[in-house]
């Protein structure tokens, strides 16, 4: 692209990857409303939709948002006792729009460390109560694909072809790979101090980090009051396990959505192979590295969906997923993370100033 003084412009590729994130996103909302079988056929066709059963597919997804609030609290109140249920409440919802907006969510607890950090939370600490979150989450989200895959394997291998199959066998594969990589961090010291300032000195000796000695200094302390956290964290047993049972409460109401989307076009379905069914999606979908697995999600639905809804619902189905779990959570927690990272380089740049 070229200027009007003839020099030329170039575009970031973060911007374009944005926008075609966003044309994507654009064109899957408007082929699941206007294609055939879409929203606008189910609606022409006189189909009753129980809205009672998409209420509750609402309510249940505000469920799991709450909870993932209470949860953050709960963690953090155990090493901050200046821990809110407001910094709770924005921490969450930071978490969840940046998770939906960057890639595989790797923007979600990077952000959380930064607005708890405006809101005076220690990053340390609240990188400690994040990726202790993060593990209850990954063992809980294991342990309920194990149950899915030995429970209903022969259902689903009726009808699914062997990529689809390999691409789930893999994604359970990478949830157990990432609750080692998690482990070691969180538990191992020694190895973990190796491996980053073996990182930083690499990183120093092809200059991108200048001073990499001085960052090695900032980065020891930080994961020393990481570890000092985590330790805390573990003492208190009575906290885990009522953490475990919440994440297991946050997740099957994630997992319920489809059920009660399915419900309310009066199909009925058995709410466990619903669940199976859900856990099969994450497991694939988490592969693709894109926002909110834009695409995958809704293949992967549309796979391990289509024996319950028919060829005049399936898209539908997938429109009020998405729109209830993906497009609807970005909607609610953008004002609360954007007004907080607009506030946040507000602050960088009066510190620049000064």
């Amino acid at each position: 692209m070229v200027n009007k003084k003839g020099k030329k412009i170039k575009i970031p590729w973060s911007l374009l990857f944005n926008i075609v994130i966003f044309g994507l996103t654009a064109f899957l909302i408007l082929y699941f409303i206007f294609s055939d079988g879409g929203f606008v056929d189910l609606v022409n066709s006189g189909l009753k939709i129980n809205t009672v059963w998409l209420l509750i597919a609402i309510f249940v997804h505000i469920l799991n948002l709450t909870l993932d609030m209470t949860i953050i609290y709960m963690f953090l109140k155990e090493t901050c006792p200046e821990m809110t249920l407001y910094k709770a409440f924005i921490c969450s919802m930071t978490g969840q729009f940046f998770c939906a907006v960057t890639p595989s969510a790797t923007g979600g607890q990077p952000m959380q460390v930064v607005s708890m950090s405006r809101l005076g939370v220690r990053p340390a600490k609240t990188t400690a109560a994040l990726i202790q979150k993060f593990l209850v989450w990954q063992f809980t989200l294991t342990t309920v694909c194990v149950i899915a895959v030995v429970a209903r394997f022969g259902f689903f291998a009726q009808f699914l072809d062997p990529p689809m199959w390999i691409a789930s066998l893999i994604g359970f594969a990478a949830q157990i790979a990432l609750i080692v990589a998690l482990l070691l961090a969180s538990f191992c010291k020694p190895l973990t101090t190796k491996v980053v300032n073996g990182f930083i000195h690499f990183l120093g000796r092809i200059h991108i980090i200048k001073d990499p000695e001085e960052k090695i200094k900032n980065v020891d302390e930080t994961l020393t009051s990481f570890h000092d956290s985590n330790k805390t964290l573990n003492k208190n047993k009575e906290l885990l396990i009522k953490v475990y049972a919440i994440t297991a409460v946050q997740m099957m109401s994630y997992f319920l959505v489809p059920y009660c989307i399915a419900r309310s076009f009066g199909i009925d379905c058995n709410v466990f192979d619903m669940l199976c069914a859900q856990a099969y999606v994450n497991m694939v979908s988490c592969l693709v590295p894109l926002p909110g697995g834009s695409g995958a999600a809704e293949y992967c639905f549309s796979v391990f969906f289509g024996s319950y809804f028919s060829g005049i619902t399936i898209k539908s189905a997938i429109l009020l997923w998405r729109t209830i779990t993906y497009y609807g959570t970005i909607v609610f927690t953008a004002p609360f993370a954007m007004l907080k990272s607009r506030k946040t380089n507000e602050e960088k740049l009066e510190n620049n100033v000064s």
